[in-house]
């Protein structure tokens, strides 16, 4: 192995690693509680993309992750996600490839107002399907997505069937 260069990792390594991490991290509902309750902060952060001894890049995170935490929720369970605006503009979060009402879809000035710098938005919707979706930002989306707001959103079936292992 060649130490030298063993600490330097591509964008995508880091993605990986960091998918990797954010999966480890226990997300589950409220004990007792028949809505699947979840808290999204969309903020200003900080990463090393070259490794820990690189330099810092500011980076925009949700909840200090990059790429954001993964969801998990479950499908026909009704999921309230509250998404805090810790940024110094307007955000929204949408949820793509959801089938899900208008008005949680996260098109500012379509389908909602734009969740303003220092307030917050909830969203509630029941996923009626199971697969591998993704969430990210609707307003200001190309600067918002580059700077590393997006994550994974998984809906497992009803029914838990058995798998080999989980990919994502």
């Amino acid at each position: 192995m060649n130490s030298g260069s063993s600490l330097l990792l591509s964008r995508r390594g880091f993605l990986a690693a960091a998918s990797g991490a954010a999966m480890s991290l226990p997300i589950r509902p409220a004990r007792g509680s028949a809505i699947d309750e979840r808290t999204l902060r969309a903020a200003p952060s900080q990463a090393r993309l070259t490794g820990p001894g690189g330099p810092s890049t500011p980076t925009w995170a949700y909840s200090d992750t990059i790429p954001g935490p993964v969801l998990r929720l479950r499908q026909g369970r009704p999921v309230r996600i509250t998404v805090e605006n810790g940024l110094a503009e307007d955000t929204t979060v949408h949820w793509h490839g959801i089938r899900l009402p208008n008005a949680m879809d996260g098109v500012p000035g379509m389908t909602q107002p734009p969740i303003a710098p220092g307030a917050n938005f909830t969203y509630e919707f029941t996923p009626p399907d199971a697969g591998t979706f993704w969430y990210h930002p609707h307003a200001d989306s190309l600067v918002q997505l580059g700077r590393g707001l997006a994550g994974a959103l998984i809906v497992e079936e009803a029914e838990l069937v058995e798998f080999d292992r989980d990919l994502i």
